[in-house]
């Protein structure tokens, strides 16, 4: 596993604030702090992965991913709350050198492409799109998938070579505005889980 490269897709920080905070997190990619508008009960996964393979192809321009204006940080449903206090040209530049990384990373590297959805229930053809994309970009690459709804289909045998899933019950009942639940248990638990898969590469 030590020669694989992590990026995160989303579909919130978590997964690139845990990296971080494992130490694991190497460079920023474009996906790493951004999430839907309705970031508990929707995703952006299934979109992100449509602008990967629109990048790969030469079809990509980062004005048209970001397209916000300084009164709300919300764009065609992906919000980016961590660039409250940016202007939109300081915007475009970062993300310009955020899908530079990816787009070296991918046609350059072996990757784990790895997300995380709380309260949502991807389709199994939906998912089986992202693994036909992910692989044809490298046959060894892989792909860890974090999901708070349960999926039955992840545990078909189709998976076994190249998806590690996890699932991590999401209670959105037990949510408040303080987000004490979030903070104090979910994030916790998707530590932990990352921390012991990817426990090889941090030795």
């Amino acid at each position: 596993m030590d020669e694989y490269n992590i990026i995160p897709m989303g579909d919130n920080c978590i997964v690139a604030e845990t990296l971080r905070d494992l130490g694991l997190r190497k460079c920023s990619y474009p996906f790493d702090w951004i999430s839907h508008v309705n970031y508990f009960t929707a995703t952006n996964i299934n979109y992100n992965f449509e602008i990967v393979e629109k990048l790969i192809q030469g079809k990509f321009l980062v004005k048209d991913f970001v397209g916000i204006t300084q009164a709300n940080k919300v764009y065609k449903n992906i919000w980016f709350p961590h660039d409250n206090e940016a202007t939109v040209e300081e915007t475009i530049d970062k993300y310009e050198r955020r899908f530079a990384h990816l787009h070296a990373d991918i046609v350059g590297k072996k990757n784990i492409f790895i997300f995380l959805t709380r309260h949502y229930i991807m389709e199994e053809s939906a998912f089986d799109k992202i693994v036909a994309q992910v692989l044809s970009y490298n046959r060894e690459n892989k792909i860890v998938y974090i999901y708070g709804s349960n999926h039955p289909y992840m545990h078909k045998a189709k998976y076994k070579m190249c998806v590690a899933y996890q699932h991590l019950a999401y209670d959105v009942s037990k949510l408040t505005p303080e987000m004490e639940y979030e903070y104090q248990y979910y994030r916790p638990w998707v530590k932990k889980y990352l921390s012991t898969l990817f426990a090889p590469l941090k030795n």
